[in-house]
């Protein structure tokens, strides 16, 4: 199993072990947005160009051209989450929408759910049926995202914009345990402001064509996240994660001539799961502007064992878009499918 796995499966886990394991919660945003930047591992931020733009760079809101909407819906059952209970059901909802208007700038707004039911709470003691715990029941948690996003280029080359977020949710149906400290369902808030950047060295320098940089200054500001319902209502600190990308896509003839175009890309996360470092790798080819395939790999520095290979695919055809993605987590592997309107 590998960090990232365990990191997802103790989020779902943690509350139901005791109310003082939060440091799980932000882990909601670690999952990521758009069947096209997962299928390339998430390495998008020098390369966003849609509404997803207000997760990965506010800055990529320039690149739409007009309006766009994205939205994906997904369920999931897992017995290998169910510690030898019921499945445990997981669902997932994304939502984005953006525009550009002349002179005044980018705009982008975008909501995401991921809940969790299903999951046994348990407590110390031997059962009836000889199992070293006892099952008190199951219960469900929450999170909600919802980011607002404003972007404009500032000098030729150089986009900059802004995301403000807030998340918030917590658990229903958690029973009270005083062998453990739970003292019923917690629930938590947060806010947060990212800066995000691309820099298109291609626009100050022909011999630089197809070069892209991109930050995202995540939590650069936040609030921390505020707990409510727990033994001690804590808060928890939330570091700022400066995401860095770097991408290319060759300018050769001869892709030029069979009207193809080819990206390769990296992204580093060099915060979120300090001391490690994730970093993500994803190239991709379009043909004919209508259908693509790409491929992506995380991998964190010190663990050369802990990779998660992705692919996808995606199928244009006039105003519509379909994006398809597929991780393997080694937990439980995670398909995407992504429906996008742009005109």
């Amino acid at each position: 199993m590998t960090r990232r796995s365990i990191h997802l499966f103790c989020m779902l886990m943690a509350l139901g072990v005791s109310a003082q394991a939060v440091e799980f919660t932000n882990s909601v945003l670690d999952l990521g947005v758009g069947a096209t930047a997962l299928g390339m591992g998430g390495a998008y931020v020098s390369l966003v160009d849609d509404s997803t733009a207000s997760y990965w760079n506010p800055a990529g809101l320039v690149d739409i051209q007009h309006f766009e909407i994205t939205a994906a819906e997904q369920g999931h059952q897992s017995s290998a989450l169910s510690l030898g209970a019921n499945d445990v059901g997981s669902d997932y909802f994304f939502m984005s929408g953006g525009m550009t208007l002349p002179k005044f700038g980018s705009f982008g707004v975008s909501v995401m759910r991921f809940g969790v039911s299903g999951i046994p709470q348990t407590t110390g003691g031997t059962a009836s049926n000889g199992d070293p715990f006892i099952t008190l029941g199951s219960f469900s948690t929450a999170d909600w995202g919802i980011f607002a996003s404003y972007a404009k280029a500032l000098v030729p080359a150089v986009d900059l914009g802004v995301t403000v977020k807030m998340l918030y949710g917590g658990t229903n149906n958690l029973q009270a345990d005083p062998t453990t400290g739970v003292t019923g369902d917690a629930n938590y808030d947060y806010f947060g402001l990212d800066l995000g950047v691309k820099v298109k060295f291609g626009e100050l320098s022909p011999k630089l064509e197809g070069l892209v940089f991109g930050m995202n200054l995540q939590d650069l500001v936040n609030s921390g996240v505020k707990w409510s319902g727990t033994a001690t209502s804590p808060d928890e600190s939330v570091n700022p994660n400066p995401k860095l990308g770097l991408s290319y896509a060759p300018p050769l003839d001869f892709l030029k001539d069979a009207h193809t175009k080819v990206t390769f890309a990296i992204d580093v996360d060099p915060s979120v799961y300090s001391p490690s470092t994730l970093i993500h790798y994803g190239a991709e080819l379009w043909y004919k502007e209508v259908l693509a395939f790409r491929g992506g790999l995380m991998q964190f520095t010190d663990s050369p064992q802990g990779s998660e290979p992705s692919i996808g695919a995606s199928f244009r055809i006039f105003m519509l878009q379909v994006d398809y993605a597929y991780i393997y987590y080694t937990l439980t592997p995670i398909q995407y499918l992504d429906l996008s309107v742009h005109w």
